[in-house]
């Protein structure tokens, strides 16, 4: 293939984008992004409306991952792991450890 950004006419990977073209010899070849965050379908999400924005005092309609992720991105939030309901530093031999040595820091009888 021949790549007008640079001329090569031997270039074996190529890809055509918004800025123009680029092949392995150009080096501006990234891997394609896929934001590592949940998403099924489209929703509206009341939480990340923007404060600065009022018309989306209701919810922002989120409508792609990559949609998620620059909504997130944008106000500095992180989508944390959930291994058990967002419980994701929970240790269960130091709560059990804990619970024995008679500490209860909730206040709940146990």
């Amino acid at each position: 293939m021949h790549c007008e950004n640079c001329g090569n006419d031997e270039a074996y990977v190529w890809r055509k984008t918004v800025d123009g073209e680029c092949c392995d010899a150009c080096g501006g070849l990234r891997p394609p992004w896929m934001p590592s965050l949940y998403f099924r379908q489209p929703y509206l999400d009341p939480n990340l409306a923007h404060p600065d924005r009022p018309w989306e005092k209701d919810g922002v309609l989120v409508t792609s991952k990559r949609h998620k992720a620059a909504l997130m991105r944008e106000q500095g939030l992180v989508e944390a792991g959930d291994r058990k309901h967002g419980a994701r530093n929970f240790d269960k031999s130091m709560a059990r450890s804990a619970k024995d040595q008679g500490h209860n820091p909730s206040g709940v009888p146990a």
